[in-house]
């Protein structure tokens, strides 16, 4: 009796068997079909490693956005940019100067924690001025942008239970406006840099930490945590996924440009000059002196402003100009 149970499993099985080959050679997946469903998981991964660095992938699909005027100078053209990221929308400004009559380099600029686009259209304006086209976002729960920003316990509760925090969320982000001008036919897509002030600027490292298409980074008064192991493993992968300071020896051979006040009231210099040294070359440090300067970029950065942007992306600025013979 049981040597009977065993032949009518057998034949089950091989029913079934049977099955699945006649399934496979009537319905195959192709070659290109496997390939766009690896591609599409791809597009969908996130992880933090056992190192503690996060990861998204390079290839993260056409970016979907909307544009709309929003107002002009006598020398710029600002529009309105809604473009597509995980879980919503993030709302920006895009700064062209008037006159474009060449591919002009490419500016991400991530504003500080609280900091909306609008408080940030004046140096964004600055920088446009000197002919670049520069995209400022309202970050993750400021201005525009939906969402709730929450404690660091509480993305990190998120985190343990497989979920993006937030400050992973803004990176993401960082790198869909970074694909947003990659994707403008105005942007010499071999020189975007991602710039940002204070919060902006640790984004603005892990973005181009993590792709390395990004051409280099500005980082206005700010720092990264120094953040040291405590013996906790999720804690301490966590932790060092949203410090900068991990990151910032991965930006080389790109170049690194950190720009600090030595009276900044809420990033202390020696921070900023220890996130510096942890950076490889090539990599430029531009000390700014002044004492009505409390925190983020102060019109007596300008000049250290210009020095760097031609550093990192060849920019001719208006500053420079020949002296006419006698």
């Amino acid at each position: 009796m049981k040597l009977k149970k065993i032949y009518v499993y057998a034949v089950v099985i091989l029913i079934v068997i049977l099955v699945g080959i006649v399934f496979y050679l009537k319905y195959p997946l192709t070659k290109t079909e496997k390939t766009e469903v690896k591609n599409e998981t791809e597009k969908l991964a996130w992880f933090v490693d056992k190192n503690g660095y996060l990861y998204y992938p390079l290839d993260r699909g056409n970016i979907k956005f909307r544009r709309e005027n929003y107002s002009e100078t006598n020398s710029l053209l600002i529009s309105k940019v809604v473009y597509r990221s995980t879980k919503g929308n993030v709302y920006g400004l895009l700064v062209l100067p008037k006159n474009i009559t060449e591919e002009l380099p490419g500016i991400v600029l991530l504003p500080g924690a609280g900091v909306s686009k609008g408080s940030e259209l004046k140096l964004a304006g600055k920088i446009a001025e000197l002919g670049a086209a520069v995209l400022t976002i309202d970050q993750r729960g400021v201005g525009e942008t939906n969402g709730d920003f929450p404690t660091l316990d509480e993305d990190y509760y998120s985190f343990i239970a497989a979920k993006e925090p937030y400050q992973h969320l803004m990176v993401y982000d960082a790198l869909r406006a970074y694909d947003l001008l990659y994707s403008a036919p105005f942007v010499d897509s071999e020189r975007i840099i991602i710039a940002g002030e204070s919060l902006g600027g640790r984004i603005a490292v892990i973005a181009a930490a993590i792709d390395r298409n990004v051409k280099g980074v500005l980082v206005i008064s700010s720092s990264g945590f120094d953040f040291k192991a405590k013996g906790d493993a999720s804690k301490d992968a966590f932790s060092y996924s949203i410090d900068s300071d991990h990151y910032i020896d991965l930006i080389t051979p790109r170049k690194t440009v950190m720009m600090h006040n030595a009276y900044d009231k809420n990033v202390p210099l020696s921070s900023a000059v220890n996130s510096f040294k942890k950076a490889q070359e090539p990599k430029q440090f531009i000390l700014i002196n002044d004492t009505a300067c409390n925190h983020g970029y102060c019109d007596s950065m300008y000049n250290g402003l210009v020095d760097a942007l031609d550093y990192l992306v060849d920019i001719r600025t208006k500053t420079i100009f020949a002296v006419p013979e006698k």
